[in-house]
């Protein structure tokens, strides 16, 4: 047996021993979102034609309000917000003609409660589009409205966005990644945080794809496999986009506290995060060692699939835990020296006697 299988058996031997009452939280920071009268599908629409060609998508609207709502359609454009995927819708310039290619089948519609309603969009794309072109189409209940940089609402509308590929002889399709970071190099336990950087230095959007491969040495054998923009967002021109990847199959793991199904937070409203110990799980799952992270992705430049790829090494050492396995055998052998040191002292008291 290696010496790697032995000392992950040794640990799940000790963990099976001191694991009754043990229990260790973090906490992590949380995420919240608005609500809307409205749900739009799909959330963002990719269109490809040529110059001088029309192309057209469907777009879908239900009203989730219990009364009928006049829904009215306007177009905006969007850009880049921060590295998190999030879109600034904005309006458009007076000098921007790029928004006159566009017409809907509806520009308003009464919406009657729980009912689905259809709009057609067609872009009629002139000889001289060139690269791609970012729309935002929001649907306007009947209030006011006012502008968010919120990545598909407006306060009051909900937004779809449509990114429109014109296949222009002077696309240039180039994706790099900026960093492959883990958000630690040593974990007590899992889960482990990978962040990938994806940077976009061409002039149209791309959708990279890929795997980080999990491995205890370079190139080795594959433990893990963690899917990379699996929701096929895109990284526009000129910008970086970052891919949040979490690996967490391991025995203990953390997880967030829950009760009635609901996620607990503390005082300063952050959830908490507990070690959870499902038994069940083989000892395959005691992840302690160094290990490496394999970052395996692609992008198509029009032509092939193109590859990039990273490293990074971590490790996973429940360092809490050996301190307490270290100090409970440390007191064991004092206590032992002590009733041995005891017992001989009784024992020249009883042949005395």
């Amino acid at each position: 047996m290696s010496g790697i299988k032995a000392s992950s058996l040794l640990l799940g031997a000790i963990i099976g021993v001191l694991s009754f009452g043990i229990v260790f939280s973090t906490n992590a920071a949380a995420a919240s979102t608005t609500g809307s009268v409205l749900t739009t599908s799909p959330v963002a629409v990719d269109l490809s034609t040529n110059p001088g060609k029309t192309v057209s998508t469907t777009l879908q609207v239900q009203n989730n309000s219990p009364k009928s709502e006049t829904i009215g359609v306007r177009l905006e454009k969007f850009k880049v917000q921060g590295e998190h995927g999030q879109a600034a819708i904005y309006t458009p310039s007076a000098t921007d003609t790029s928004t006159t290619w566009v017409h809907f089948s509806k520009n308003s519609f009464v919406a009657e409660p729980g009912i689905w309603t259809n709009v057609t969009m067609t872009i009629n794309v002139p000889p001289y589009a060139a690269l791609g072109y970012y729309y935002a189409v929001l649907f306007v209940p009947n209030i006011t409205v006012s502008a968010s940089t919120d990545s598909n609402t407006v306060k009051g509308a909900n937004a779809v966005l449509v990114l429109l590929d014109t296949n222009s002889k002077n696309e240039q399709k180039q994706l790099r990644i900026a960093s492959f970071t883990s958000q630690k190099s040593l974990y007590e336990f899992l889960p482990a945080n990978f962040t990938v950087s994806a940077q976009n230095s061409g002039n149209i959007h791309l959708i990279p794809q890929g795997d980080i491969f999990i491995s205890r040495t370079k190139n080795g054998k594959t433990i893990a496999s963690l899917p990379i923009n699996s929701g096929q967002g895109n990284v526009l021109p000129d910008s970086t986009r970052q891919f949040n990847v979490q690996w967490a199959d391991g025995f203990p793991v953390f997880q967030f506290k829950r009760i009635n199904g609901q996620i607990v937070s503390d005082k300063k409203g952050n959830p908490i995060q507990q070690l959870q110990w499902n038994f069940s799980s083989s000892l395959s799952k005691i992840r302690f060692g160094k290990y490496y992270a394999h970052l395996a992705l692609v992008y198509s430049n029009g032509n092939e699939d193109i590859p990039v790829d990273g490293y990074v090494s971590f490790w996973v050492v429940p360092y809490k835990l050996i301190t307490l396995i270290v100090l409970a055998v440390a007191a064991v052998i004092v206590l032992w020296k002590f009733i041995k040191k005891l017992i001989r002292k009784l024992w020249k008291i009883i042949r005395r006697k």
